[in-house]
């Protein structure tokens, strides 16, 4: 497990689960519908949980989490902040992607986020990495997290 955000599996169990579990607020539109959903409901509720710590705020903070609930499954997504890198403004957009199978898996996020903390070190363009402290605290995890195979 990467981390659990009420729907997480150990992979090696595999197959797809099926009850309703987590937090109206972080939870996947597959789930909210009472669809099957596998690790990718985990990548979306990773997505909402990256969104609050570049942005230091509750998701959807104006709405019930029943109304966000509904909003999430006709397409509602947080508000793009305008203080962090395009490149993780755009893994964020594919990680809450609707159609789970279009989301990376979390091998693919933890290369893409150690790549831009790379990146962001060489260029100097660490200005999203210190207006946040959790955001850093995040690139530290993500960077000692073993991608799955």
């Amino acid at each position: 497990k990467v981390a659990d955000f009420g729907v997480a599996r150990f992979q090696n169990q595999g197959g797809v689960m099926t009850a309703e579990t987590g937090t109206y607020r972080w939870m996947a539109p597959e789930v909210i519908n009472h669809l099957p959903y596998d690790q990718k409901a985990d990548v979306f509720s990773f997505a909402i949980v990256l969104w609050e710590l570049v942005t230091a705020k509750v998701p959807y903070d104006s709405m019930t989490p029943l109304q966000a609930a509904l909003g999430v499954r006709q397409g509602l997504r947080p508000d793009l902040p305008q203080n962090a890198h395009p490149k993780l403004l755009d893994l964020m957009q594919r990680c809450w992607e609707t159609v789970p199978d279009k989301r990376p898996s979390f091998s693919e996020i933890t290369v893409e986020l150690e790549t831009l903390l790379q990146e962001s070190q060489i260029t100097g363009t660490d200005y999203f990495l210190t207006q946040h402290s959790n955001w850093r605290v995040l690139m530290i995890c993500s960077s000692v997290v073993p991608p799955s195979t």
